[in-house]
């Protein structure tokens, strides 16, 4: 596929825009197919109240009304409090480029909620307009366990656009037949009235095996130990998740107020040429929050010759309500929405980092053994 003027920039423009000096203190080396890591400095605070600036507001400028103490990163983040902490480096975006960020996985499977701040944008996890400028800082709060953050650790990520990103119709129909976008778990690809679209969204439905007894996933209703967000491969899971079974009538009780690993049922290709974001779903389909980190890498299941059938992604559920979801119901849990890319990144998720497309139901962090 031509390569495209206007959509979400690759990987070797973040290296441009690093090397021009319009983003300084930040590593090429953060640089993933088409994001960018924001890692943590180490200027953080305690606040009372999370909160937006205005424009012509700082962040910085709120700190005395939000009741900001400082706060040493190498101390845990309490469960329920509010943090603030400053991105390390400067951001100066280049005529016609705006941004927006997500959570990284690893954070969003902790149930840590990241939210960006931005001088004079008066939303979350956004640098607009075009040519923006200023301090970028990240909101957080850990909802279901402590966890120890330090300088220089990223948890969320900078993606940077220029014009419309959104496919169309017809472009979105059209990668559905080749290469495929869903596949089924023993490989073949969904046929076309499989897909159930929503607006500019494919609607996706949740993993449940058709199994009685099987696990589909992990519950977390709370924990008093500490996770430190450095640490690979440290814990066990069962010290904060307890696993999640298809009961002996067929269903799966989530329950309302707790955190839940779970899964999509179909495996999801995305195209290098592409890249796409998991939205929310509309409430007449459930009262829950399905997914923290929703951006998906180009390059995603799609193997380095188009060879690869997908792969399924980790859904990170917070129940409103209690809810019984049965064998043998589409239960449509999220949507995608599929994203033109500026040019096809010269490193395309998973040609230097196999693991994650590799996932199988129900994922933890790269936390947990």
């Amino acid at each position: 596929m031509a390569d495209r003027a206007q959509g979400v920039l690759p990987r070797q423009t973040f290296a441009s825009l690093i090397s021009a000096g319009f983003i300084q203190g930040i590593d090429v080396n953060c640089a993933s197919a088409a994001s960018l890591d924001l890692p943590l400095s180490n200027e953080a605070y305690r606040i009372s109240y999370a909160f937006l600036p205005g424009q012509g507001r700082t962040v910085r400028s709120y700190l005395a009304a939000v009741g900001a103490e400082l706060f040493d990163l190498s101390n845990r983040l309490e469960v329920g409090a509010t943090y603030l902490v400053r991105i390390a480096g400067q951001i100066e975006l280049p005529r016609e480029v705006y941004g927006y960020s997500n959570p990284k996985s690893s954070a969003g499977r902790l149930n840590l909620l990241v939210r960006i701040v931005a001088d004079n944008v008066a939303m979350y996890d956004a640098l607009t307009p075009a040519r923006w400028q200023g301090e970028c800082w990240v909101l957080l709060q850990a909802n279901s366990f402590p966890v120890r953050l330090s300088p220089g650790l990223s948890v969320s990520q900078l993606r940077l656009f220029t014009g419309p990103t959104f496919l169309s119709p017809l472009e979105v129909e059209c990668a559905a037949r080749t290469p495929g976008l869903f596949f089924h778990a023993d490989g073949t690809p969904y046929r076309s009235e499989e897909y159930v679209r929503h607006a500019d969204s494919l609607l996706i439905p949740l993993a449940i095996p058709n199994e009685i007894g099987a696990q589909i996933g992990w519950e977390c209703r709370g924990s008093s130990h500490t996770l430190d967000f450095s640490k690979r491969h440290e814990y066990e899971p069962e010290d904060f998740f307890s696993p999640v079974f298809v009961q002996r009538d067929g269903s799966v009780l989530l329950r309302k107020g707790c955190f839940y690993i779970l899964s999509t049922e179909p495996r999801i290709c995305v195209p290098p040429w592409i890249a796409a974001e998991l939205r929310a779903i509309d409430p007449r389909f459930g009262e829950y929050r399905t997914h923290t980190a929703g951006y998906i890498d180009p390059g995603w299941g799609y193997g380095v010759e188009g060879e690869g059938r997908g792969s399924v992604i980790t859904l990170e559920f917070v129940m409103y309500e209690d809810t019984r979801f049965f064998l043998g119901d589409l239960r449509y849990v999220a949507r995608i929405r599929y994203e033109r890319m500026c040019e096809t990144p010269d490193r395309p998720y998973g040609s230097n980092n196999p693991s994650y497309p590799k996932q199988g139901l129900g994922q933890l962090s790269r936390h947990f053994k």
